[in-house]
C-alpha cells in the first residue's frame, strides 16, 4: 500500500496484522503487537501490549515536530505506560495525509470518522483482553486533547499542555490538517469551521481529570482558562477529586513535564483506578 509520506513498520517489531474495520471489530483474540486498521487513504496504528489486566493504558501522540518528520505510524508512551496495565498506543490516522501535516488531534478526516468509530474500537479492544475496569488515558498536546475528549465518566485522563479550544491554536499548525484532511484552503472557511467544530470543551464529559500545565506556556490563557471557566475549577494548582491541576515550571514555551515526572503522575492515577495487591498476596495460594 502506498501513503503520500513514508513509512516505517519493522521499527515497532515483527508481530503486526492488517484489518479493515468490520475484521478488527469482528476479532476473538487480540496479540499483542502492531495492528492496523485499513481505511484506504489512511489507516489506524494501534501498539498493543495485551496483558490480561483489568484496565488499560491509552496513550496518543503530540504532534511531529515541524522541523523533523518520523515515519507513519507514530507513538508515544512506552516510558509512561504502567506495566500491570494493558498497553494500547495510538498513531493519529491523519499523519499519513500529506507531509505537511503534523497533527490532527485524533478527530479524523473525510476519510475517517474517529470521533464515530474510536469509541467503538476502544470498547472491542478491552473486550477482548478482558479489561473491564476504568481506563486511564494520557497524551502530551495534541494527544492530550484526545486524552480528554475520548475519555468516559470511569475514566480517568492524565494530559500536559492540552488544546481543548482549537481556534485558540496556532493556525500555521491547523491548516494542513484542514486542507488534506477535509478539503477546507480557504482562511475565512477554515475560521467558519473552527468556530462550529474545533471548540472541543462540550466533548468532555466529567471524569478525573489531571491536567499538567507548563506556566510559561500561552496555553495557560489560550487553553486552560477557558477549559476551568466551562468545567467551573479553579486555575491554582490543586486537586478537589475529579480535576487535578499541575502547574509545572518545565522550560520557555509549549514545554511537557520530564517524562519521569509524567510516568509519576500516571503511575499513582494507575494505583487509583487498579490498586496493586501486597507482595504477600501475590503469592501462589494467597490473597
Amino acid at each position: 500500500m502506498r501513503f503520500p509520506v513514508e513509512t516505517d513498520y519493522a521499527r515497532w517489531g515483527r508481530k503486526r496484522w492488517r484489518h479493515d474495520l468490520d475484521g478488527f471489530l469482528a476479532l476473538e483474540t487480540l496479540p499483542s503487537g502492531l495492528h492496523l486498521i485499513d481505511f484506504g487513504a489512511v489507516e489506524l496504528g494501534l501498539l498493543i501490549r495485551n496483558r490480561g489486566a483489568t484496565s488499560t493504558f491509552y496513550g496518543f501522540h503530540a504532534a511531529q515536530s515541524p522541523v523533523t518528520r518520523r515515519p507513519v505510524p507514530y507513538f508515544q508512551g512506552r516510558q509512561i505506560a504502567p506495566q500491570r496495565l494493558n498497553t494500547v498506543l495510538v498513531s493519529d490516522p491523519s499523519l499519513y495525509l500529506h507531509d505537511d501535516v503534523r497533527v490532527g488531534w485524533f478527530l479524523g478526516s473525510k476519510h475517517v470518522d474517529m470521533p464515530a468509530i474510536w469509541p467503538r474500537i476502544m470498547d472491542t479492544i478491552d473486550a477482548l483482553m478482558g479489561a473491564d475496569g476504568p481506563r486511564l488515558l494520557w497524551g502530551n498536546s495534541a494527544g492530550g486533547t484526545a486524552a480528554l475528549i475520548y475519555a468516559r465518566e470511569q475514566d480517568t485522563s492524565v494530559v500536559m499542555n492540552p488544546q481543548i479550544v482549537l481556534r485558540n491554536f496556532t493556525w500555521s499548525r491547523v491548516q494542513p490538517w484542514l486542507l488534506h484532511g477535509w478539503d477546507i484552503e480557504e482562511y475565512f472557511e477554515g475560521l467558519a469551521h473552527g468556530e462550529e467544530h474545533l471548540d472541543l470543551r462540550d466533548r468532555v464529559v466529567p471524569h478525573r481529570i489531571v491536567y499538567c500545565q507548563n506556566r510559561h506556556d500561552d496555553h495557560v490563557e489560550l487553553q486552560l482558562k477557558p477549559f476551568a471557566e466551562t468545567l467551573g475549577v479553579s486555575t491554582e494548582p490543586g486537586d478537589d477529586g475529579m480535576f487535578k491541576l499541575i502547574l509545572g515550571d518545565w522550560g520557555k514555551g509549549h514545554i511537557p513535564p520530564p517524562s519521569e515526572e509524567q510516568a509519576r503522575y500516571v503511575a499513582e492515577e494507575a494505583e487509583r483506578i487498579a490498586p496493586s495487591l501486597p507482595w504477600w498476596k501475590r503469592l501462589p495460594g494467597m490473597g
